[in-house]
């Protein structure tokens, strides 16, 4: 264990959070065990170093003292976390290279309300300093009565329940995984549910190919993927599904183009041009329906397209009005979108923007009226958006960024006690503090740190009937799940979300959820398909904690 005294200390700004007695433990085989042995009751101090000259990852640490000598240092960053009682807090930190809990315990002498106020000012200044590191800004520029602030600040931290309590979990069963090669090149994929086949798009010189492979009860089956050559199609960037699943609509980017593939023909039957230059496109009711009506995204703006119009001119809009009319004035152009069962539409951007709309500016609406061009709620989450979705009924968002995913109510309670939706109305100071999803320490720990992580897809499962049970994501080898119950319950009482981590052993593009009880993911070179198992996790609550 590192100690050292105040001479040594790095010439830095030190903030005290609190000084006082109590017992430092870090947590083995979950006991939580005294460091320095059982006589180590002491006065502590607490305090936050900042470094402003410093990398992000090093800018901030929590540095505890024992009378005049350091130690214990752990940077703060956007790995770790900080959970907290009513007696204690505690926090992940690197002991000879290995990564344990931290808990301090205030003495049973000290009174209540003071350690109430200790806490109270801690929690303070670590949420000042996460949201500095966040927003790349400095602790003493941030605003506590701040809109934004009062958004973001306590994504990092966590309150610990007293009491036991069980919660479910999805574990992806990687033993049993199986896998279906397709040569390399893969570029997107879809799933059947209805003919049990996983469709894989691939690129092989100037062309695409498509792939259907079937899937039985253990996975995939022995025989050869169904294959054909879509010859005038040079790029594909995405695939959906309409809701026969018989044909697929596969975007071009660099062609400005949407292609119709009648699967049992295996050929292009429709190619339509797209007014501007399109990121993504999804369907405009959150899954396939029969009516063949997407949502496209482009830089600043979003429209609808109908299959069912003219080939010439397919996007909605009310009439007089022309795709520039929507176009929003922005510095950084939109990233990804996402649309509910009512149509309502959510939008990130590379400046961590995530807007609310009703629906697609200009699109129609069932009430015969348009939808507006601005959005209901603007959430500003402060780093790039990689992917957003939302839920069936709209109720939840999911942001995924790099290093986290975000998990947002888009449900609020009005100053007039009514129940509000922010695809409707304005959230405006009532937005909901959003939860995040991150590997625990240890898990992080396993993969090569939080440098190391990358998330670069994620979304809510599709199972039917709307009933979202999990959430996926993938970094780099590693398929990340976790409970959406669960993460449910944490939104609500403000507790950590535990997720699970997989090994897949080979880098993965795409993650999803579609057929119950089984994850697919995408590699360069395969398609794989592992199954979910549901389990119960028991978390013990702070009455059972046992500090020897």
């Amino acid at each position: 264990m590192l100690r050292r005294g105040f001479a040594s200390m790095k010439q830095a700004s030190t903030t005290t959070l609190f000084m006082s007695c109590g017992t430092l433990y870090f947590r083995q085989k979950g006991v939580y065990e005294p460091i320095g042995g059982s006589e180590s009751v002491g006065q502590y101090t607490i305090s936050i170093e900042a470094d402003e000259k410093e990398s992000p990852s090093r800018r901030y640490a929590i540095v505890v003292y024992e009378e005049d000598e350091e130690v214990l240092r752990q940077y703060i960053g956007n790995g770790l976390t900080l959970a907290y009682s009513s007696v204690s807090v505690h926090w992940p930190a690197s002991i000879d290279g290995v990564m344990q809990y931290i808990a301090f315990l205030f003495a049973d002498d000290e009174p209540k309300v003071k350690a109430a106020q200790q806490l109270e000012k801690f929690v303070l200044l670590y949420n000042r300093c996460t949201y500095a590191l966040l927003t790349e800004t400095s602790v003493d520029s941030t605003i506590s009565d701040d809109e934004e602030y009062n958004f973001l600040s306590n994504i990092a931290i966590s309150r610990l329940p007293e009491d036991t309590y069980e919660e479910p979990m999805y574990e992806l069963d990687v033993s049993h995984e199986c896998a279906n090669p397709t040569g390399r090149g893969n570029v997107c994929y879809a799933e059947s549910r209805r003919f049990n086949r996983a469709l894989v798009m691939r690129k092989e010189r100037n062309k695409i190919e498509f792939q259907a492979h079937a899937i039985g009860a253990d996975g995939f089956e022995e025989k050869a993927p169904e294959k054909f050559k879509l010859n005038n199609i040079s790029t594909c960037d995405s695939a959906l599904l309409d809701d026969t699943e018989k044909k697929m609509l596969l975007l071009s980017v660099d062609e400005k183009r949407l292609h119709e593939v009648d699967m049992e023909y295996g050929k292009v039957v429709q190619d339509y041009e797209l007014p501007v230059s399109v990121r993504s496109v999804t369907h405009s009711a959150h899954v396939a329906g029969p009516q063949p009506v997407y949502t496209c995204l482009a830089d600043n703006v979003a429209f609808n397209f109908d299959l069912r119009m003219d080939p010439r001119n397919n996007v909605v809009m009310e009439a007089g009005k022309t795709l520039l009319d929507y176009k929003l004035s922005i510095k950084k152009p939109f990233t990804c979108h996402a649309t509910s069962a009512a149509g309502h539409l959510v939008i990130g951007d590379t400046a961590g923007a995530i807007r609310l709309y009703t629906g697609p500016p200009g699109s129609r609406r069932p009430d015969g009226k348009y939808n507006p061009k601005s959005a209901k709620t603007l959430l500003e989450t402060k780093v790039p958006i990689i992917s957003v979705d939302v839920t069936a009924d709209g109720k939840y968002v999911l942001a995924v960024c790099s290093k986290y995913l975000l998990l947002m109510r888009t449900v609020y309670m009005d100053d007039d006690s009514t129940t509000k939706n922010g695809f409707l109305s304005r959230m405006g100071k009532k937005k909901p503090t959003p939860l995040r999803l991150q590997p625990t320490p240890q898990q992080l720990d396993a993969i090569g740190g939080i440098d190391d992580l990358n998330f670069t897809s994620g979304g809510f499962d599709r199972f039917e009937e709307g009933c979202e049970t999990c959430i996926t994501a993938c970094s780099h080898e590693y398929v990340f799940t976790w409970s959406f119950e669960a993460a449910k319950r944490a939104v609500e009482d403000g507790r950590a979300c535990v997720g699970e981590t997989a090994l897949v052993k080979r880098e993965v593009l795409a993650v999803s959820a579609a057929v119950p009880d089984k994850v697919m993911y995408m590699t360069d070179r395969d398609i794989r398909i592992a199954p979910l198992r549901r389990q119960e996790r028991v978390e013990k609550g702070t009455k059972e904690y046992r500090y020897v």
